[in-house]
Parts: structure tokens; C-alpha cells; sequence
């Protein structure tokens, strides 16, 4: 091998890291602090008050329930320290089933108000940058409105 050609070599490989870093900081805003090495949702967890609800999220009717989102990487792993730059959206199916609004310091948190009336129905999770999360979807979950 001459020395050119190694040179060559090297300079490939002395770019490499480079281009790692900056793929990995390519994914979301330049003033988002440092995330987690992966901070892109493959699928999403729905609670309440700390408990797991998303095989049916029962709510009350004519109530209002604080449903938490938690967003989970390839591994099953949750990821967190990301609340700060990414939101969480809820949409019911049927629309009337219930209302989301999110609460302002908690972006994964969201206050729900069931309709009046029994029924079923489901719920998408949506993820973004912005309030309106429609970046990722995730779901349906089952969701059921009852009277207390």
C-alpha cells in the first residue's frame, strides 16, 4: 500500500466520528439540549395515576382524568428527559367520545373529559415537536366511558 493510498485510508476513517455526531444531532431541533442516544418513540404506554391503562382506558363520565403518556424505544426501554422539546397529542374515535387538552408545564401529561353518556371507542397517541404532536401515531388503544 502506498502512502497515498493510506492517507486516503486514514482521512476516511478520521471523518467517520464526525459524521456520526452529526447524524445523531440531525433528528430534532439545534436548540434542543443533548437527548437520549435514542429519543424517537417506537411505541407509546398509556396511565393513570401511575397505573397501566392502555388495554382499555376507562374514564367517567362527564369526568375529567389526567392520562400520562410514556413514550418506549426499539428495546421496550422508556425514554425520558425529553419532555421539554416534544409533546403529546390524544384523539378520540368517535370525536365526541372525549376531549384532551394538554397541561402546560407536563407535555405528556393530558387533562381528558369523557362525554356525558356510556360508550366505547378508541384512542391515538400522537408525538412531535409541536403542540399539535402529529409527527409519530401510536395506537388505537381501547377506551371505554362509564357511568359512575
Amino acid at each position: 500500500m502506498s502512502l497515498s493510498q493510506l492517507r486516503h485510508r486514514l482521512t476516511r476513517f478520521a471523518l467517520l466520528p464526525l459524521a456520526v455526531v452529526t447524524l445523531s444531532l440531525a433528528g430534532c431541533e439545534s436548540d434542543e439540549p443533548a437527548a437520549p442516544e435514542s429519543h424517537t418513540p417506537e411505541s407509546a404506554k398509556l396511565f393513570v395515576n401511575d397505573v397501566d391503562v392502555s388495554a382499555d382506558l376507562l374514564l367517567a363520565a362527564g369526568a375529567m382524568t389526567t392520562v400520562e403518556v410514556r413514550f418506549y424505544d426499539a428495546h421496550g426501554d422508556q425514554i425520558t428527559g425529553i419532555e421539554d422539546h416534544h409533546y403529546a397529542g390524544l384523539v378520540f374515535t368517535p370525536t365526541a367520545l372525549a376531549t384532551a387538552v394538554g397541561q402546560v408545564d407536563a407535555h405528556f401529561f393530558l387533562d381528558v373529559t369523557a362525554q356525558a353518556a356510556a360508550g366505547t371507542g378508541t384512542v391515538m397517541v400522537g408525538y412531535g415537536h409541536d403542540v399539535d404532536a402529529d409527527e409519530l401515531a401510536f395506537g388505537p388503544f381501547p377506551v371505554t366511558v362509564e357511568i359512575p
